[in-house]
C-alpha cells in the first residue's frame, strides 16, 4: 500500500502563517501593446485564483530537441549525438526569437532574427532579480513573487506571491525545470518550462519544518520528477509533475528517474543506500562506504563515494560491485549531465566524468566546471562540458561522449556557450574568442558579448548602449549586416516560437 510520510527527526517547527489571499494569479491583457521599442505603457490587470496544484495550460508534450549542427561539417559530427539509452534528447538549437526582458519594469520585447518586433508585453511584476526562458515559457522572479507567461500567447500570465530569495535554480540534471524558493526556503514553486506547469509547494500537505536544500535537488532529465532534500525532516520529498501529492523518503535526494528514486543516508563512513519507487513503496537497500554522488542507469545505480571509489548497484538484487575510482582528490559532488547517461564528479583535485556503466572516461586534474550562467550548479550542456583550469587561465572542452579533450585555449572563465556546450565564446584581456573542433580564432565585433544563440552561430552585442544582433565571425569571413534589436539594459535570450 503507498507508504505515509516518515515521522521522522521531526522538531516541531512549522512552516510561516501563508496570507493565501495574497496568492492570486493574474490576468495580463496583452492586447493593448505599443509598436515603440523602448518604452511600454501599463495595462490594467484582472485577478483570478490559482489552482490549488496543477496550473495545466497547455497539452502536455514532450520535451521535443534537436541536436545541435553548425555548418561546419566536422561541428556537426561532433554535436549529432544522442545520450545513450535515455530515450531523450536533451536541448534545442532552433531559435526564430530573440527575447529582452527589461528587469525594472518587467517588460517584455519579442524580435526576429531580421529585428522586426514581433510582440510587446508586461509581466505584470517589477524590480526582476532573476529571469528564465524555457522552450517559449518566460520565467521571472522579484523579492516578492514570480510570473510565468507563454511566449506565443502572453494575454494570459500567471503571478504567484511568494517571499522569493530573488534567484530561479535549475535542478541538477534538466534543463527543463526551475524551481523558485522562498527566503527561508520553507516553500518553492516549481515550472516545468516546456508544458507551462506549476507545483507550489502551499498547496501540498507537506511536513511542518520544511527547509528544502534546492542546491542539492535532483531531477530526470525530462524534468518532470524533481527529487529535493528536506533537510528540517532528514528527508527527501519527490515532486512529480504526473502525480497530484508528493512522496517522502528517509534520507538524502541522491537520484531520480522516471519510476524510481535513490536515498542516502551517510553515517560517519558508511552509507545506507535506498531504492524506492514513486509512491514511496521501498525496494532494494544495502550499505556501502559514504557516497557523494548517484546516477540511474538502466538496471543499475551508479555511486561515487567520498573517497572517488565508483561503485554499482544492481537494482534487481542489491548487489554492490567495485568498478573504478578516481584521481580528483576528495569527491565534492557530482551532478547527471541533461543527457543522462554521464556523471560529471568534482573533486578538490580534479574533475572526471563517469559513463552509464561505471567507467571513468575522463580523469581532468586542476580542472573544474565552470561557474557562470546556468552553468552556476552544475554543467547543462548537451554533448561537451566545459571546465576551467584557473592555474593556467585556460579553457578547456570535453566531450562528453569519449572524454576526448575537444579545444583549449587561454581565456577567463566567464563562458557564453550553445547548448551543445562544444562552441563556446570566451572573453580574453584583448577581446573575445570563438572556440570550434576547427580552430580558437578571434571574433570580430565592437561591444561587449551578453548571450550566444543555442545554435552557437547568433551573438547579441551591447553597443554605444544599444544591442546589436550579429553573426558569430571570424576574421577573413563574410557576414550580414549586425541587426539593432533595441535599446541595452535588458537581459537577452534566445526563443523558438
Amino acid at each position: 500500500m503507498p507508504r505515509s510520510r516518515p515521522p521522522m527527526y521531526d522538531d516541531g517547527g512549522g512552516l510561516p502563517d501563508v496570507a493565501r489571499g495574497e496568492e492570486q494569479s493574474r490576468l495580463y491583457s496583452g492586447s493593448d501593446r505599443r509598436s515603440d521599442r523602448d518604452s511600454v505603457e501599463g495595462h490594467g490587470n484582472e485577478r483570478r485564483e490559482v489552482p490549488n496544484f496543477l496550473i495545466r495550460r497547455a497539452i502536455v508534450v514532450g520535451l521535443v530537441v534537436a541536436l545541435i549542427a553548425l555548418t561546419a561539417i566536422a561541428a556537426g559530427n561532433l554535436l549529432g549525438r544522442r545520450a545513450g539509452g535515455s530515450g531523450l534528447t536533451f536541448g534545442d538549437s532552433d531559435w526564430n526569437t530573440v527575447v529582452s526582458i527589461d528587469q525594472n519594469i518587467g517588460s517584455v520585447v519579442l524580435t526576429d532574427a531580421e529585428g522586426e518586433e514581433t510582440g510587446r508585453f508586461r509581466l505584470g511584476i517589477q524590480s526582476l532579480t532573476d529571469s528564465a526562458v524555457i522552450g517559449s515559457t518566460v520565467i521571472a522572479a522579484s523579492t516578492n513573487s514570480i510570473a510565468v507567461a507563454d511566449l506565443s500567447a502572453p494575454d494570459d500570465i500567471i503571478i504567484i506571491g511568494i517571499e522569493s530569495a530573488g534567484t530561479l535554480v535549475r535542478p541538477s540534471g534538466t534543463v527543463a525545470t526551475v524551481i523558485a524558493p522562498d527566503t527561508q526556503s520553507q516553500r518553492v514553486v516549481l515550472v516545468h518550462g516546456p508544458t507551462l506547469e506549476l507545483i507550489d509547494t502551499a498547496d501540498l500537505d507537506t511536513v511542518p519544518g520544511a527547509r528544502y536544500d534546492i542546491n542539492l535537488a535532483r531531477s530526470d532529465p525530462a524534468g518532470r520528477n524533481v527529487l529535493v532534500t528536506d533537510s528540517g525532516n532528514f528527508q527527501s520529498v519527490l515532486f512529480s509533475f504526473d502525480r497530484d501529492t508528493p512522496s517522502f523518503f528517509p534520507g538524502l535526494a541522491l537520484a531520480v528517474d522516471d519510476s524510481i528514486v535513490v536515498t542516502a543516508q551517510n553515517v560517519g563512513t558508511n552509507a545506507n543506500i535506498n531504492v524506492f519507487d514513486h509512491k514511496g513503496e521501498p525496494g532494494i537497500s544495502t550499505q556501502t562506504a559514504s557516497i557523494r554522488a548517484g546516477m540511474i542507469a538502466g538496471g543499475n545505480v551508479i555511486l561515487i563515494g567520498v573517497e572517488g571509489e565508483v561503485l554499482s548497484l544492481s537494482i534487481a538484487s542489491g548487489e554492490v560491485t567495485t568498478l573504478d575510482s578516481l584521481s580528483v582528490g576528495t569527491v565534492q559532488s557530482g551532478n547527471v549531465a541533461p543527457r543522462g547517461d554521464r556523471l560529471i564528479v568534482r573533486g578538490d583535485q580534479g574533475t572526471a566524468i563517469v559513463d552509464g556503466d561505471g567507467l571513468v572516461i575522463v580523469d581532468l586534474p586542476d580542472a573544474q566546471p565552470t561557474t557562470t550562467g546556468i552553468d552556476e550548479l552544475a554543467p547543462r550542456r548537451s554533448a561537451c562540458v566545459i571546465l576551467a583550469r584557473t592555474a593556467s587561465n585556460e579553457i578547456v572542452v570535453v566531450d562528453l561522449e569519449d572524454g576526448a579533450i575537444r579545444i583549449e585555449a587561454l581565456a577567463r572563465p566567464d563562458v557564453l556557450a550553445d547548448v551543445s556546450g562544444c562552441l563556446p565564446v570566451v572573453p580574453t584581456s584583448a577581446g573575445y574568442l570563438s572556440l570550434t573542433p576547427d580552430a580558437v580564432q578571434p571574433v570580430t565585433l565592437v561591444g561587449d558579448v551578453l548571450a550566444i544563440s543555442p545554435d552557437g552561430g547568433t551573438l547579441v552585442v551591447e553597443n554605444n548602449k544599444r544591442l546589436v544582433l550579429t553573426e558569430r565571425a571570424v576574421p577573413d569571413s563574410d557576414r550580414a549586416d549586425p541587426v539593432d534589436i533595441g535599446r541595452a539594459g535588458r537581459s537577452v535570450a534566445f526563443a523558438d516560437l
